[in-house]
């Protein structure tokens, strides 16, 4: 029996171009994420990680128990020190037809603010801002780390800071990778150089912050981590442990009080969908072509 990602490369084959997703489409790569995803828990089950829904997958499993219909994209967190250790694991542990996709492991992968995604290689998926990139362009699941925050005022508005400071140079590199042709983002890509020189030197910095916050253990904040550009903070205990919960035809973990997460993200509403003409279409793989 075929899997989801090579009927989606047959249905592909049926053009000779490259075509917006048909529904036939969207929904063999949702399942097709299901399966990416259940190998990343086999592992993380594995080695003894704990990994959760985060963002939009989160309300998705509890407003529509699944994707949200008009998104496409699967996305997990983990603490810092287990994000590291599957990081450094999962490069041996994926059969060939997959990959953990780092700016480590694929030299062709420049989009900083990202750390890291894993992909199916036997897929071919187009997103903005990738369309003229070397790197591999797979079906793919987002996995972000969060970090540690101090409670203190002061140290937590110095982090806030920092992370301010991350936005803007990462920003800065959309001019480049989705192609803005307004004034501001032109100028902004003629400085493309040193502002990709600023984000490699925030990222050692960065990482400093992140290996001496590990000390303060469940007494702090919880946020996704200063490499990435969430701005929003929780309680270690509004996180772990973990709970499981339905995402479609099966049990996904989330934050341990998944209302209060939902709630600091999105807002008291967030069982609410938006206007129809609000929904975005998927952002994320919005158009596939054929393996030759």
């Amino acid at each position: 029996m075929k899997s989801d990602s090579e009927l989606m490369n047959e249905l592909a084959h049926k053009t000779n171009y490259l075509h917006e997703m048909t529904s036939s489409e969207s929904s063999a790569m949702k399942r097709a994420l299901l399966d990416i995803y259940r190998d990343v828990a086999k592992l993380c089950e594995k080695e003894g990680l704990t990994l959760m829904l985060s963002g939009g997958s989160c309300l998705g499993a509890i407003r529509h128990k699944g994707f949200i219909p008009w998104d496409d994209d699967l996305d997990i967190c983990m603490i810092r020190e287990d994000y590291e250790r599957f990081v450094k694991i999962a490069v041996n542990e994926f059969p060939e037809d997959m990959m953990l996709q780092t700016r480590e492991t694929d030299p062709h992968y420049h989009y900083l603010p990202l750390p890291c995604k894993v992909r199916d290689k036997k897929s071919f998926i187009l997103s903005p801002g990738y369309e003229d990139e070397e790197c591999e362009k797979g079906l793919f699941i987002d996995i972000f780390p969060m970090d540690r925050y101090h409670k203190q005022k002061l140290p937590f508005m110095f982090e806030k800071m920092v992370k301010v400071y991350n936005t803007f140079i990462c920003k800065s590199l959309d001019a480049i990778y989705f192609k803005d042709e307004s004034i501001d983002k032109k100028i902004l890509a003629f400085f493309h150089p040193v502002f990709h020189k600023l984000v490699l030197q925030y990222m050692k910095f960065a990482k400093k912050l992140i290996d001496k916050n590990r000390g303060l253990g469940t007494d702090c904040r919880l946020g996704h981590g200063f490499d990435t550009l969430w701005k929003r903070y929780l309680r270690f205990d509004d996180i772990f442990p973990v709970v499981e919960i339905d995402f479609e035809d099966s049990k996904f973990f989330a934050p341990h009080r998944p209302d209060v997460y939902l709630t600091t993200l999105y807002g008291p509403n967030y069982m609410t969908p938006p206007p129809e003409k609000q929904r975005l279409a998927a952002q994320h793989a919005h158009e596939i072509k054929p393996i030759i």
